[in-house]
This record gives C-alpha cells, sequence and structure tokens, in this order.
C-alpha cells in the first residue's frame, strides 16, 4: 500500500514537473512574442531619430545664426508613419514657441540656441529647456551655436550630447572654450548647479 501511494506521488510529481516546464516555455514564447511585436507608441528607431535630429537644426541654423534668433519645431510622426519635423517657427533672440502640430504623433521638441555670442551661455540646454520639454511630456533636442546637439530625458531629467562640436552647422563666429569645460552630460541637479554659478 505504502508503494502505490508512493509510486501515485511520483508520477503526480512528474506531472506537476512536465506541466510546470510546459507553462514555462509557453511563457516564455508569449514574452518573446510581446518583445518583438511593435508597439503602437514605441520610442523612434534610433539611426532614423539621429539623422533627423541632425539634419532639421542644421538646416535652421543657417537663419538661426544669420538673424541671431532662435529657431524651433516639433518632431512626430505623421500619418503615414513617417518621422518628421513640424513647421519651423521663428523665435527671438533667447526664446522660441513651437505651434504644437495637431497632425503629428509628437515625440520631442527642438530648437536652435541662435547666433554666437560671448556674454551668453548657450553651449548647454537650459534648466528652462528641460522643464519645458517636461511641461509639454515630450523630450527635445537642442542645437547650438558651436554645433553640438543636445539630447533633454525628461523622464530621468538629464541631458546628453547627441554629438559634440561642429556636429551640425556652426557660427563663424564660435570661439572654442569660450564656456569652458562642457561635459557629455548633466543631471537636472547638474544644469541648476551651473547656472548658478554663471549668474
Amino acid at each position: 500500500m505504502h508503494n502505490v501511494k508512493h509510486g501515485t506521488r511520483t508520477a503526480n510529481l512528474k506531472n506537476i514537473f512536465v506541466f510546470g516546464v510546459l507553462c514555462a516555455v509557453l511563457s516564455l514564447s508569449v514574452a518573446q512574442a510581446q518583445e518583438n511585436k511593435p508597439l503602437p507608441n514605441a520610442q523612434p528607431r534610433k539611426s532614423e531619430e539621429i539623422a533627423l535630429v541632425k539634419a532639421t537644426p542644421s538646416e535652421a541654423q543657417i537663419q538661426s545664426i544669420a538673424q541671431n534668433r532662435e529657431f524651433c519645431g516639433y518632431f512626430g510622426y505623421n500619418d503615414d508613419g513617417e518621422m518628421v519635423s513640424s513647421d519651423v517657427t521663428t523665435g527671438e533672440l533667447d526664446a522660441c514657441t513651437p505651434v504644437w502640430p495637431d497632425n503629428l504623433d509628437v515625440f520631442a521638441s527642438w530648437h536652435t540656441h541662435a547666433g554666437y555670442d560671448e556674454s551668453a551661455w548657450s553651449e548647454v540646454p537650459t534648466v528652462i529647456d528641460i522643464e519645458a520639454d517636461e511641461g509639454e511630456g515630450v523630450d527635445g533636442y537642442v542645437g547650438t551655436p558651436g554645433g553640438r546637439v543636445w539630447y533633454t530625458d525628461t523622464t530621468d531629467m538629464v541631458v546628453s550630447q547627441v554629438c559634440g562640436l561642429g556636429c551640425i552647422r556652426s557660427d563663424p563666429k564660435f570661439v572654442k572654450g569660450s564656456e569652458g569645460e562642457i561635459a557629455q552630460s548633466y543631471t537636472y541637479e547638474e544644469m541648476l548647479a551651473r547656472e548658478a554659478a554663471n549668474e
């Protein structure tokens, strides 16, 4: 009798083990399928996005530098699923407010920092820049007089260089090193401290 019970228990354990393995395999397959499935609001592909964020501010830099004004807009997906820029808005010396494009699924803003000015610290995004993006619920990109392109991550509240000096069109009057050493990235707290030190 004991052997029968033991045999039944062994059989049950084997069945449970097999069932567990099948569940694990099924769960892994489902997870892999979900991972490979495109998400409706997935972030844009990195290479395509980088190409766009370099080209658009670079073209805008021509007039931004010539007129010493900020130019701005938004990046988003159109109805065909293409990643594009909204219409470009002409701003002022140190401000630009783009028109929100209702025809795009916006994922980021972008703007230039006008022409080179030795008295202006414009080679790094400002606290206002990242706060404005956070308020709109988007990330952002900033082109500088020295030709840098910065990415503002409003989830982690960090700005980082997509590419350095001369990556996009730069102001011929730009003086390298005029703002001291520029880090590869800054946290929000570091941006606050940097601006406070330069006041």
